[in-house]
């Protein structure tokens, strides 16, 4: 099987919208065809740390993500920018991250057990073990920006102050008109270069990897589980 040259383009329509359970991972074959991790360079229509993320690894991806990246930008209105917020993230990131969102959740509800915080964590961070999307180089976070670099409304992000997680889903009912509007141009142009939205978090695109393999009704999956020096 030849992973790259086999893959096509997936359109909106063909793509599942509704949360899947992340048991339906673990069932996503994966043949690694060890594409390389790049970094995502300052392209005059791709912009990175407007959002800050606080490890060095937030603008690699791999190589096949990067290129699409560019033609995702290629699609979008003038005037509007892609906006890189994390891509790749080490496995012991993501550790911090999902300890940090524990305590947090604990710290708000100190009569929850062990088992129903993890429940309610896993709808917003992935478990680092057995394996986590950005650790495989295929996920990135993304955003839009108008050519001052200041940010496009698009609704709260997960690593923004934002209080309602009601916000996130894709399709949101608890978003204005313009956020509604801003995440369709984001949308289309990404859909159009190939990439896969998840549902649940409006800036979550993957390609490659198992979440893309899962919301596009396949069964195998080309990027694994990699490390970067």
């Amino acid at each position: 099987m030849n992973q790259l040259n086999s893959v096509q383009q997936i359109k909106m329509s063909e793509q599942i919208t509704k949360i899947l359970p992340k048991s339906a991972w673990q069932k996503i074959i994966i043949h690694e065809n060890n594409d390389p991790l790049v970094e995502v360079k300052k392209f005059f229509r791709i912009k990175r740390g407007l959002i800050p993320v606080a490890h060095k690894a937030a603008y690699f991806v791999r190589k096949q993500v990067a290129e699409k990246l560019i033609q995702a930008s290629e699609q979008l209105p003038e005037g509007i920018n892609l906006v890189l917020i994390e891509g790749y993230r080490p496995l012991n990131i993501q550790k911090k991250l999902w300890d940090s969102e524990f305590q947090k959740i604990k710290n708000k509800n100190p009569s929850l057990t062990i088992e129903k915080i993890k429940a309610q964590l896993k709808l917003i961070v992935a478990k680092p073990a057995p394996l986590a999307n950005h650790h495989c180089g295929g996920a990135i976070d993304i955003t839009l920006a108008y050519s001052d670099n200041s940010l496009m409304d698009m609704g709260p992000y997960i690593l923004q102050t934002a209080t309602d997680k009601n916000t996130f889903p894709m399709f949101s009912e608890h978003i204005t008109e313009a956020q509604t509007k801003n995440r369709k141009i984001l949308r289309d142009a990404m859909v159009a270069s190939g990439f896969v939205w998840y549902p649940g978090e409006w800036w979550h695109y993957c390609w490659g990897d198992r979440m893309w393999a899962v919301y596009t009704n396949q069964i195998e999956c080309f990027y694994g589980p990699i490390e970067i020096n």
